[in-house]
């Protein structure tokens, strides 16, 4: 190889990882954060250098007046429910198929997830130069991620727990680090 071809191989390489670096790097970095933010979901925590379990949502904690709870279901609440326990006599509904809010599926469903997965689904990323943004386009994932008060339907404030779903990761750090290194060798010994 002469010093001519020698020097034309660097400044295509330097071009490529020019390019590889403002424009495919952030897309691979966006793509790894939100299938590692989508996995909390999975995983039931947050995983930073180990995974962090999430509090337990109070309708899958069986002494908990929101056991069972989901939003205009349709099912007879048990005669052992937290609701009923100051009750007299057996369950009677006021009327024939009460909306009684409670659903035996909801006392085994992983925090965070709930029918739909709208949150889980809505974690999304947006590429800038040298960099990915990975957000939420929801309005409640803010609360849940980093915890603090919320309306419960719209009128009584609750505190919620910090769920965290999104943020700073060892563990993605590293996948990150692994593939773009795996790249960057690939341009170089091209």
């Amino acid at each position: 190889m002469t010093p001519q071809q020698f020097s034309q191989k660097i400044k295509q390489q330097q071009v490529r990882l020019k390019q590889y670096i403002e424009r495919d790097a952030p897309r691979i970095m966006g793509i790894e954060a939100v299938n590692h933010f989508k996995k909390s979901f999975l995983d039931g925590g947050f995983t930073d250098s180990s995974t962090v379990p999430w509090k337990p949502a109070k309708r899958t904690v069986s002494n908990s007046y929101w056991y069972g709870f989901e939003y205009g279901s349709h099912v007879a609440t048990p005669d052992n429910h937290p609701r009923r326990w100051r009750a007299k006599g057996k369950y009677k509904p006021r009327k024939a198929n009460p909306v009684t809010n409670y659903s035996p599926a909801a006392t085994k469903r992983k925090a965070l997830s709930g029918r739909t997965g709208d949150l889980k689904d809505s974690i999304q990323y947006r590429t800038e130069k040298g960099r990915a943004i990975v957000f939420s386009d929801q309005a409640y994932a803010a609360v849940h991620n980093d915890g603090g008060q919320a309306k419960v339907f719209g009128r009584k404030n609750t505190t919620m727990p910090k769920r965290q779903f999104i943020g700073d990761s060892i563990k993605l750090k590293a996948k990150i680090k692994h593939e773009l290194i795996k790249d960057i060798n690939r341009i170089l010994t091209a």
